[in-house]
């Protein structure tokens, strides 16, 4: 089957015979047509992978190559769904350019306004326009193995609702000190485990969770990060379980950049002032943020230049990290805002 590239408007007349279920409900699918519809069989489900890409056509094509590989559920009906943040329209040419080795739809869609979490509410947008009933999120940084939309997709009908969250496995570049690789390492969890909140690296998101409670993500902060971990921590708070599967792997591809002090020292920050973020959300005091926060960062700031001192240098730069995110929780609990990937998106 050849795969056809569309602008995202497109897909609205193509489903038009489509029904949605609320949360915790059975589906009955989109191409409802003939006699399969007077009969009332049960039809395949759409299910939207939804790529936010900004200047990365390498990593990009590199996604949609491993996609292209991957075995798909007999009763799925797929469509991928670019969304380029790039003003320039970087990941364009790259989707004209894989159309013809995707069994399956390809959108396109160009998302000017700036920052990732506008790209993923028009990732939203665009699959409620198309009436799926999944909406599953990777980075453009990542490939997936061939059997992980299977082992997502099979986990979410066996726990009918839920969010389902897989594994991410870094790959940092050749000869990366281990304490450098080890910040970009994520913990596995056994498959089932209740989350309170995820990522959207690797997520499938039943479309009710989105429709039905109106969720979106954080736009106030477009170039902070964190914006995923505050949307599921809402969503977790609403009601709706996060679970994880852990045979559902996607591969990250870490560029060499980023294993620099500064530029891990700059996201832990970053991470901070989300976390503080999530925890006044989740019901906790200002002054016992920054209290906490405040113990954790002398503490760090004591043990680090001791670790060093003592040849203990992993140790140390442990330590100096964690004093990065305690300052950043601190930053975040007054009220400071980061702006970690505005520099990074200019």
């Amino acid at each position: 089957m050849r795969a056809e590239v569309y602008r995202c408007s497109d897909v609205r007349a193509k489903n038009s015979h489509s029904r949605h279920p609320g949360i915790g409900g059975i589906v009955c699918r989109p191409y409802c047509e003939g006699a399969a519809c007077s009969r009332g069989e049960e039809l395949d489900r759409l299910l939207n992978i939804g790529v936010c890409s900004y200047r990365r056509p390498d990593q990009l094509r590199r996604l949609l190559q491993s996609f292209a590989g991957m075995r798909v559920p007999s009763s799925l009906q797929l469509l991928v769904t670019v969304i380029d943040n790039d003003p320039a329209g970087s990941a364009q040419p790259v989707v004209a350019e894989m159309k013809a080795s995707l069994p399956f739809s390809l959108g396109y869609c160009h998302e000017m306004r700036r920052g990732i979490p506008c790209a993923r509410n028009r990732a939203i947008a665009e699959a409620l326009i198309a009436e799926a009933d999944y909406l599953v999120f990777v980075d453009d940084d990542e490939w997936v193995e061939v059997d992980w939309l299977e082992q997502l997709y099979n986990y979410a009908l066996l726990k009918d609702g839920a969010v389902i969250c897989g594994r991410v496995k870094a790959e940092v570049p050749e000869g990366t000190r281990a304490v450098m690789a080890e910040f970009f390492e994520r913990k596995v969890y056994p498959t089932g485990a209740r989350r309170a909140y995820c990522a959207t690296n690797n997520v499938l998101i039943p479309i009710a969770v989105v429709r039905d409670l109106s969720l979106r993500f954080d736009e106030s902060r477009p170039f902070a990060g964190g914006e995923d971990t505050l949307f599921f921590t809402e969503v977790s708070a609403r009601g709706v379980e996060i679970l994880y599967c852990a045979e559902a792997v996607v591969h990250e591809v870490i560029p060499a950049e980023r294993i620099s002090v500064r530029w891990q020292s700059r996201r832990k920050f970053a991470a901070g002032t989300t976390q503080a973020v999530q925890k006044r959300a989740c019901g906790r005091g200002r002054m016992g943020i920054i209290q906490s926060g405040v113990a954790q960062l002398l503490g760090a700031l004591i043990s680090a230049p001791l670790y060093f001192a003592t040849g203990r240098t992993d140790s140390g730069y442990r330590s100096w990290l964690k004093a990065c995110r305690s300052a950043g929780l601190i930053g975040g609990a007054i009220g400071v805002r980061s702006d970690f990937y505005r520099q990074i998106a200019e």
